[in-house]
This record gives structure tokens, sequence and C-alpha cells, in this order.
């Protein structure tokens, strides 16, 4: 289900804070009391690991439990109510993923170890903001909450604002609300050498502006496939890395190619992976003979379609595909 929330309003694009919001919300909001929010960072681009921004959703802290149980991406619309009390919207973003207690944690050290985190204690510092309550678990169990592929984020024209009789004028709060009934323009916005040796967080985590070569979660999953792979194949050669392939079987008789992707949804995961294996299979390997088989590996079970797509893609095609699901 499509879904909709409010994020406090933020001239500077959600690249930094400018304590905006404070000024124009009243009570005992978060950004009234402390200058600041944190979604102020939401579409700070640079801040990359492999391809995902790390990020926080208000709407999200308030349904967190139920969005890490559910282990569903979602898409959601995201609007702001600007000083004039108009109602904006900012974005749409497909697929984004909440994250866990443990993802979260992580992605933070991460944030920590690239510098990332202390620029957002320096931003809130420069507008005169609370530097204690950047994430202070009073107020948000995590600093960080979400996670979802710069590629799914679809932006509105600056001057898409809401009609009078549009039915976002209803909503106020910051929460998550489904838009199933609402208006069509909620759902559709048209515009080297291998090693052997497991992979630790500490070797993902580096300083830069850039992104960051791959997540905390791509990490852990090819810890544990090369852990299943060693059980399963004992006595065979088991690497990681070689010639940029995740993990990598060679047998007597046949080269097994396994690429990660950490999504939840197992046909962003085939679509993801196929373009790289065919790559790897054609330009990075030497089979010397022996079969090749390509898997994809990501964290769910396939559901009857994407299974049915799977085997289109092995029947009609002539792909020698696999999906196998590892789960961190």
């Amino acid at each position: 289900m499509g879904k909709i929330t409010r994020i406090a309003y933020n001239s500077a694009d959600w690249h930094h804070p400018t304590g905006e919001a404070a000024q124009h919300e009243g009570g005992e909001s978060y950004t009234n009391l402390n200058g600041f929010g944190h979604e102020d960072w939401l579409f700070r681009d640079e801040w990359q690991i492999d391809g995902w921004r790390y990020a926080f959703l208000q709407g999200v802290n308030r349904s967190y439990r139920k969005l890490v149980e559910e282990r569903k991406p979602f898409d959601v619309t995201l609007y702001t109510i600007q000083p004039d009390k108009q109602r904006r919207y900012v974005a749409r973003i497909e697929d984004v993923e909440c994250l866990d207690d443990k993802q979260a944690a992580t992605a933070l050290d991460v944030f920590k170890a690239n510098g990332w985190f202390s620029s957002m204690q320096e931003e809130v510092r420069e507008i005169g903001g609370n530097i204690e309550a950047l994430g202070n678990v009073q107020w948000a169990r995590h600093a960080l909450n979400v996670r979802y592929r710069l590629e799914n984020v679809h932006r509105f024209a600056r001057d898409t604002f809401a009609s009078q009789d549009d039915p976002v004028w209803h909503l106020n709060r910051y929460s998550l609300t489904g838009v199933d009934g609402l208006r069509e323009k909620f759902r559709r916005n048209g515009g080297r050498a291998g090693s052997a040796d497991f992979p630790s967080i500490a070797e993902y985590t580096r300083h830069g502006v850039g992104p960051t070569r791959v997540s905390p979660e791509h990490a852990r999953m090819q810890t544990v496939l090369m852990k299943q792979l060693r059980a399963e194949f004992p006595g065979t050669a088991v690497v990681r890395e070689e010639n940029f392939i995740d993990v990598m079987v060679k047998t007597n008789s046949e080269l097994r190619l396994y690429e990660i992707k950490s999504d939840l949804s197992p046909r962003t995961v085939l679509r993801l992976a196929i373009g790289q294996l065919l790559e790897y299979s054609y330009f990075q390997i030497d089979s010397e003979g022996r079969k090749v088989t390509l898997v994809a590996v990501g964290r769910n079970q396939l559901s009857n379609d994407d299974a049915a797509y799977l085997a289109h893609l092995r029947d009609s095609v002539g792909l020698p595909l696999e999906y196998r699901v590892v789960t961190v």
C-alpha cells in the first residue's frame, strides 16, 4: 500500500537544518523545542552507502514497530506545510525500507565513522539548535530509521501545491497515512584479487564524502552466505570480491557466481543483480569449460509473481539463474 506523510518545512531542500520549521510550528513539537528536525538531512544525497540513503522520517518513527514486523518495502509521498500554510508536495519515494534496531545502530556507526554525524551536530550548532536532542531516544528510537535508493526518489516541481479540495488538507500530523482512495497524484509522479576471509563491518566504513562501497547489510549477508556455502561445498574454494564478484564457488565441474542485493523486494534484487551477473560471467571470469550458474541473493522469499518471473527468465530466456535467500 502507498503511504503519505508530512515532513517539516526546510527551505534548503532538506540538505541541512535551517531552523525555519521551529519558527512556524507551535506547541511543544520536536522542531519547536530543539530548533531542527531529524528530517533536515533527508536529501543529503552525497551521504550514500552502496547507493542507499539512510535517513529519518518522523511518520515512520510513529509506526516503527509495525513496519519492522511487516518487513516489507513501501512507497511514500512526502508533503510539507509552508510558512504560508500551503500544502506542497515534495517527493515520492518508492521501495522505502524501515530499519530494524540492528540496522539503525550499524548505519549510525557508519555515519559516525565517516564524519557525517559530526557534520550533523555542527550544523545543528550553527543554527542555535539543541545538539543534545540529535539521536536522543527521548524523542526518537533511532536517529536513522529508513533507507531508500536514490533512483527511487521522484521529486515534484517546487510549485506542486495541493488544491483546496485535496484530501491532504485534512492531514496535519507527522504520521504515515494510507493513500488508498486518495487522488492519483499520491500514487504516481511522471516523471581485483579475491579473499577467503569473512568481511567485517569496519572494512566497509571509511571517511570521505562519496558513497561508501557496500552497505552494512551487504557485509552481514556476505558473511552468512560464505559460511553456508563452505558447509554445502566442503573442500571447495569459496572466495569473495574476486574480480568484484560478491562470492564465487569453483568446483571441478561448475562455477557459481553470487550477487548480493540487500533490498527487501525480491524483484528489485533480481533486476539489480542480473545485469552485474551477466557482465561478470562474460568479462570477469574464465570458466575453463565449467558450467556457469548465476545466483541472485536477497533477503526475502519470492512471491508467486516473482517465482513466475524467475521461471520465465530461466525457461524462456534461457538464463542459468537461481535465487537464494540469506536472512540477517
